[in-house]
């Protein structure tokens, strides 16, 4: 979206002040989540019902939109402001927005890579017995789908390129990032102790707008960050 907006601005007459300071304050929040977590209790459940008592922003991602200008001097005005921030800074902002939260995905000790309780052993309450072979499904697919990331990332033809800052900018290397967010959430959800339909429908759908063809690597959007 903010990719699409910079494109529709070239001249960059449009102002994104308030919007940019609240993707920086969803970065602070995070990386102080990150920071203090090792010194908090035992689970990220428990830490982030905890966190959230009191930073109650943490986690909600801002809506982009402009600046609203309430009259004609206002607008004029802002075109000279030094501090005026453009959608190509904001472009630049949500980049650091996302590797922040790509590293709160990966520092969750409680998920780990692809290997979920049914296949260790461990005991996986379902809120309705019947979602067993919904459960089921849902872990066969991330594991195919984790095991034909891995191989195309092996192949070098899916690096990270653009949130490593390198020059060479393509769509494959964003949607790869991506997509290794979205199956550590799903990994995250079905490692959970107890299971709703709802949670395993998300999970469901998450993992169908990844499909990887002939080693070409497509995702939807979506537009449910977490589970309800």
């Amino acid at each position: 979206e903010a990719l699409e907006l910079w494109e529709s601005d070239p001249p960059e007459e449009r102002r994104y002040n308030e919007v940019a300071g609240e993707f920086q304050q969803f970065q602070v929040l995070m990386q102080r989540f990150i920071e203090d977590e090792p010194f908090q209790g035992p689970t990220r459940v428990q830490n982030y019902v905890k966190s959230r008592c009191v930073l109650r922003d943490l986690l909600q991602v801002p809506v982009i939109r402009e600046d609203s200008s309430k009259d004609g001097k206002k607008a004029r005005r802002r075109e000279k402001d030094d501090y005026a921030i453009a959608s190509d800074m904001l472009v630049e902002i949500i980049e650091e927005s996302i590797r922040i939260f790509w590293r709160f995905v990966r520092t969750d000790k409680d998920c780990t890579n692809g290997i979920v309780k049914g296949q260790r052993g461990a005991r996986v309450e379902l809120h309705d017995p019947a979602d067993s072979e919904l459960f089921m499904e849902v872990r066969k697919n991330l594991q195919k789908k984790e095991r034909k990331l891995k191989v195309l990332l092996r192949s070098g033809n899916c690096i990270l390129r653009k949130l490593r800052k390198c020059e060479e900018d393509s769509s494959d290397h964003v949607l790869c990032f991506f997509s290794q967010v979205d199956m550590k959430l799903v990994s995250r959800v079905l490692n959970m102790s107890k299971i709703t339909r709802d949670q395993l429908v998300w999970c469901r759908n998450k993992l169908n707008k990844i499909s990887i063809v002939n080693r070409k690597l497509h995702v939807e959007p979506s537009f449910l960050l977490f589970p309800s």
